[in-house]
């Protein structure tokens, strides 16, 4: 999906972890996320490449130290 329909109507749909979105009349649909089941949870490969790219990406970065930061004083 590239990019929303300005006055087209939203339905969200949910089954089993993943919800998706389709336009109100329309049978086509897109997958809008998941529940935190199966979203939340990064393998140790997709952290590598998250934080590689933090390195060339400052909003990245900076949400990453926040995330890293709010963790870290959860264990206090």
């Amino acid at each position: 999906m590239g990019s929303l329909e300005p006055g087209k109507t939203i339905v969200y749909e949910r089954n089993d972890n993943t919800v998706y979105g389709r336009y109100h009349g329309e049978t086509e649909r897109w997958v809008v996320g998941s529940t935190v089941d199966t979203q939340s949870v990064l393998d140790y490969t997709e952290w590598q490449e998250m934080t590689a790219a933090a390195h060339s990406n400052p909003t990245l970065k900076s949400l990453i130290d926040k995330c890293i930061n709010t963790y870290r004083l959860m264990k206090l």
